[in-house]
């Protein structure tokens, strides 16, 4: 597991820390990490934004927490069934 920290005082603003932090993540999301960003903390009235990335242990994790794409059955495929002897 991974963590960074990136602080609103470390930046120009607070918009540049999270752009600094989704940049990270991208970064590493292309590297084969899942990433979750956060923005979990205020101190003295600044931000803290925070990346935590986990390296899927296996090929099969990695498929996991990658987007699916649904198949629509197809025309051909309801005759199959349709005509299927059992």
């Amino acid at each position: 597991m991974l963590s960074e920290v990136f602080l609103e005082i470390n930046f120009e603003d607070s918009e540049e820390a999270q752009r600094q932090r989704d940049l990270r993540m991208e970064v590493l999301q292309a590297q084969g990490w899942v990433c979750v960003p956060e923005n979990p903390y205020r101190v003295d009235g600044k931000r803290i934004y925070l990346l935590t990335a986990d390296m899927p242990s296996s090929p099969e994790d990695k498929a996991d927490h990658s987007p699916r794409r649904k198949t629509k059955p197809t025309r051909s495929d309801h005759a199959k069934n349709k005509f299927e002897r059992r």
